[in-house]
């Protein structure tokens, strides 16, 4: 038993923190704390640890709601994504609650929803390894295939309460409840198309479907992540340049879709360390001032401006 709690634990981290480390790379700037993604995992595998206690009571309320010939189906396709889908919203919840300040857009609400889905089937298959003794390869494959699947389901989770914390509009309460219903939506007809019951190849199309919505959804974030913050450095520091605060030179540097990677990289290749860190530590504090600032104005959070403050004299001095 405590192999095959081993092998599964390693054969379910590799994936977790490789997708991890892939949202981590592609937050160009702005890098989310990595002790906040550590939170997001723990957060996730907790989520499992309540659904496990829980289980048997959705399964229970499916057998009083539904005929005792479809009570297994339904409770396995219907009551138990629902049940999955909110402890993770509320362990979710909660994580916005305590972070608050460092969820600036969409792409960080998905980020933490994505991060926390995959955690949560990381968790899943170390919990089923003492039944299912699994291989290296195969606690590898099903967390690879289940977490993106539920990377999927809890991003929507995760971009409801972003649009909820981000809107200024009375219907904000409505856009956790719809990420919420979205991914329970998701969930149940993935499960559905592998009930044996009502399997078809239409139904097995379905699950294929949203495997592959899992993929894409992470592609598409990743692409508006890194147009959400050329627009905000583009809008944001232009006053900053004006002043006096950023060099033009370094603004277009901002600006360009790969112009950063010239910037930050090449005095690396060439054995420059010193010049390599400085220039990382500009790229970083511009970045950050441009997110603090759109916080600010489209939060209306007066509390960012000792901190705006703060970043422009750090930047000023990296600059000189």
């Amino acid at each position: 038993m405590i192999a095959a709690l081993g092998i599964a634990m390693v054969g379910a981290l590799i994936p977790t923190v490789l997708f991890a480390g892939l949202l981590w790379w592609f937050d160009r700037y702005e890098k989310e704390p990595l002790t906040l993604m550590g939170a997001a995992t723990l957060w996730g595998s907790l989520a499992m640890m309540a659904v496990t206690l829980l289980r048997p009571l959705a399964l229970a309320g499916g057998a009083a709601l539904f005929d005792p010939l479809w009570a297994g189906t339904w409770g396995n396709a219907l009551m138990l994504p629902a049940l999955e889908e909110v402890i993770k919203a509320l362990f979710l919840a909660g994580f916005f609650l305590l972070y608050a300040r460092e969820i600036d857009s969409l792409y960080d609400g998905f980020l933490y929803g994505a991060l926390t889905g995959f955690a949560f089937a990381a968790a899943d298959t170390i919990v089923g390894a003492p039944a299912r003794g699994w291989s290296l390869e195969g606690a590898f494959g099903r967390t690879l295939v289940l977490g993106l699947a539920h990377a999927f389901f809890t991003g929507w989770i995760g971009l409801g309460l972003a649009a909820g914390r981000l809107s200024r509009s009375p219907t904000r309460p409505a856009w956790p409840l719809l990420g919420l219903v979205a991914a329970i939506a998701f969930h149940s007809l993935r499960e559905l198309a592998i009930v044996p019951t009502l399997w078809n190849p239409g139904l097995a199309g379905v699950r294929a479907l949203i495997n592959a919505l899992g993929v894409l959804l992470l592609i598409g974030i990743v692409i508006y992540g890194m147009g959400r913050e050329r627009t905000w450095i583009a809008r944001y520091l232009a006053e900053e340049v004006s002043t006096g605060v950023l060099p033009t030179a370094l603004y277009e540097v901002l600006r360009s879709p790969g112009g950063w990677l010239t910037y930050r990289w090449g005095p690396l290749l060439r054995g420059d360390t010193a010049a390599w860190r400085r220039r990382g530590q500009q790229l970083q504090l511009a970045a950050e001032l441009a997110f603090r600032k759109h916080q600010q104005a489209a939060l209306g959070e007066a509390r960012w401006e000792s901190e705006i403050q703060r970043l422009r004299e750090l930047l000023r001095r990296l600059t000189e």
